[in-house]
């Protein structure tokens, strides 16, 4: 995808911009050109990195008047979210906050608005594979039975769900992109892995680990603004994508830790894998669900929608893989290097 032509002249407000994704899109946007208005709910430093970039300070639990942050803004991109499980804030920020910014987006005249929800809306589905066209939760109650997890990860599915049925409320000039993420993830997650204990890790092993890259997700939210931007006339609407590469080879926890352990030798990633179906009774048997259905580790997030309008990730999580063996086996270099060092000046 080509940037936008008039990239200096186009305003980009960003919510969550020092989140996760939020830190990777804003340095994105700000490297193609684009002017960019910075939404984070922490202190403001006037220090800015670019005179292409305004930092602004709203505090979704304080107030919605979105109207000054979305004027003169030709796209919206919302990947601001209640990320502490707080289930008495995650009705105010994914669900109060993104209808608001929405209407917003309306009367100012956007052309496009990308929202970031969740493979979380599918909770645990009857069947394996997951399309954006598979059942979702119940949003007007909780239905354990729906999603095998503890309570505040259910209401963070439903308000996030919620938050797309609040877009779909208002949508009618705008062109609306909804993505649906998997496990989002950076190299030092993957390196975190290894703090699991050997239990933890056995019981992973073959679960399906459903990662995409970061770098992958924040590229792909910018694919979708400069196909919109690009129109030479606007689409108003809805659409919706699972974000997802589940369909790689090294697909589960296990593969991972086999390829952590072949970069390194380290034997804490040397772990024999539970078979799947004891994970899936051991669900099954937890949370007292029937009819059963698919635990999260075996379901696949099909990604066909978003090949069909023409996107691939160009990383991809095989690439996050490779570095993140890369940088296991240099530091276990240098720890070695290092303790021959010492053994040396002992002697």
């Amino acid at each position: 995808m080509k940037t936008v032509r008039d990239a200096a002249q186009t305003r980009v407000l960003v919510t969550g911009a020092t989140g996760t994704i939020g830190r990777h899109v804003l340095t994105e946007l700000v490297a193609r050109g684009y002017q960019v208005r910075a939404l984070t709910s922490k202190p403001v430093v006037k220090a800015s990195v670019s005179d292409s970039l305004e930092w602004r300070q709203l505090d979704f639990h304080e107030s919605l008047d979105f109207d000054p942050l979305v004027e003169g803004c030709a796209a919206v991109l919302h990947l601001g979210a209640e990320v502490s499980l707080r289930s008495d804030r995650m009705q105010r920020s994914n669900v109060e906050a993104t209808y608001a910014i929405a209407e917003a987006s309306e009367r100012a005249g956007v052309r496009v608005f990308c929202y970031t929800s969740s493979v979380a809306v599918y909770g645990n589905s009857r069947r394996r594979r997951v399309s954006e066209d598979s059942p979702v939760l119940t949003t007007e109650r909780d239905v354990p039975s729906e999603y095998w997890t503890i309570d505040e990860l259910r209401c963070y599915g439903r308000t996030k769900l919620q938050g797309e049925l609040a877009i779909g409320a208002v949508a009618h000039n705008v062109e609306y992109v909804i993505l649906r993420p998997t496990v989002v993830v950076d190299i030092q997650d993957l390196i975190a892995l290894g703090d699991l204990s050997k239990a933890e890790k056995r019981r992973a092993g073959s679960r399906h680990a459903h990662n995409i890259y970061v770098y992958d997700v924040a590229d792909a939210i910018l694919w979708f603004m400069e196909r919109a931007l690009n129109r030479e006339v606007p689409s108003p609407g809805l659409s919706k994508f699972n974000l997802s590469e589940d369909s790689i080879k090294v697909d589960t926890y296990g593969k991972i830790f086999k390829a952590a352990y072949e970069a390194t030798g380290d034997r804490k990633w040397r772990v024999t894998a539970i078979p799947w179906p004891v994970e899936w009774i051991w669900s099954l048997l937890k949370f007292h669900s029937l009819p059963p259905r698919q635990c999260f580790g075996r379901m696949i997030f099909m990604e066909d929608k978003l090949r069909e309008v023409g996107y691939t990730t160009p990383y991809g999580i095989t690439h996050a893989v490779a570095d993140f063996c890369d940088k296991l086996a240099s530091t276990d270099t240098r720890r070695l290097q290092g303790q021959d060092r010492l053994t040396n000046f002992r002697r």
